[in-house]
């Protein structure tokens, strides 16, 4: 495997965009968690990974991460990096495919550009980690299945009924010797002399339906669940050191960029253009911004 392959791993896992100078860079856009009425499937949360062969400047983290790995100057780190990008350039040159280990491959197309094709099982969507695609059955398919466990229950239970033949004389004499016994009880007990009260009883004691009266007489307690809107970050860089965004941000016009700015996370910072209450108006002003080459990978960061 090549030596530049685990650092763009390593690198991806804590940044969203990252750079191989004069070959392109790497652009980790997050994708929402999605529902698929064809098959009834929910997808969480994932991160798709693109490459984009226009962008070719130097960010200096692949720079960084080898003076950290090697222990070398800048220039002995940057002279690697630029050995390890001549070899893949000679092996697409080749017509060969070049293995990116878990991020995907390159290949060279008809016309000699780079074709990249990413691993679909990427391991870069830390935040939905162990997270996956499931099913749900419809209603009415829940339904059909109730209906044809009942037809077959009731199928069972025809085959399990046993009919044992009974003389009719029989039956006849029990009936009257059964209306005999119920006419003598009636004719031997005065109803003047019942008691209907030892002959009543109530199913639910009066304790309890006074206690439930009491309870259901008091009103019930609301529980009010906060509602924080989240807020729309149009982000136009990110980076791994707070100097690095520094720069950024003064190579900015901040007469247009007049509320661009800095978020900071445990593992990145990233500089944002601008920042709205509402995905709508993020959406607006990121397809404007797009529009300028400098800031045509410009993605939206949510932070709820």
């Amino acid at each position: 495997m090549l030596r530049i392959v685990s650092h763009l791993e390593r690198l991806l896992m804590v940044q969203d965009f990252v750079t191989v100078p004069r070959l392109g860079g790497f652009v980790l856009q997050t994708v929402s968690a999605s529902y698929r009425m064809n098959d009834h499937s929910f997808h969480p949360m994932h991160k798709e990974i693109t490459f984009n062969p226009t962008i070719r400047h130097n960010d200096g983290l692949l720079v960084e991460s080898y003076i950290t790995k090697y222990s070398v100057d800048y220039q002995r780190a940057y002279r690697m990096l630029e050995d390890d990008v001549n070899e893949i350039k000679e092996i697409l040159h080749n017509g060969m495919t070049v293995s990116l280990g878990a991020i995907g491959t390159f290949r060279n197309g008809r016309e000699g550009e780079i074709i990249f094709r990413s691993n679909e099982t990427n391991p870069f969507s830390t935040e939905s980690y162990g997270l996956t695609s499931f099913h749900l059955k419809t209603l009415h398919t829940l339904q059909r299945e109730e209906e044809e466990a009942l037809l077959a229950d009731e199928k069972k239970a025809r085959r399990d009924i046993f009919y044992i033949p009974v003389n009719r004389k029989i039956l006849r004499g029990i009936a009257s010797v059964a209306a005999a016994i119920t006419l003598f009880l009636i004719i031997s007990t005065p109803v003047k002399d019942i008691d209907t009260q030892a002959y009543t009883a109530s199913f639910i004691p009066v304790e309890i339906v006074s206690a439930s009266t009491l309870i259901s007489s008091k009103p019930s307690m609301g529980i009010q669940a906060s509602n924080n809107m989240p807020t729309y970050y149009v982000i136009v860089s990110s980076v791994n050191t707070n100097s690095q965004a520094n720069v950024y941000l003064a190579g900015m016009d901040r007469s247009v960029f007049k509320r661009a700015n800095k978020l900071t996370g445990e593992n990145k910072i990233r500089v944002y253009a601008d920042k709205f209450s509402s995905r709508e108006k993020a959406d607006a002003y990121m397809a404007k911004l797009r529009k300028n080459p400098k800031y045509a990978d410009a993605w939206i960061y949510v932070n709820p």
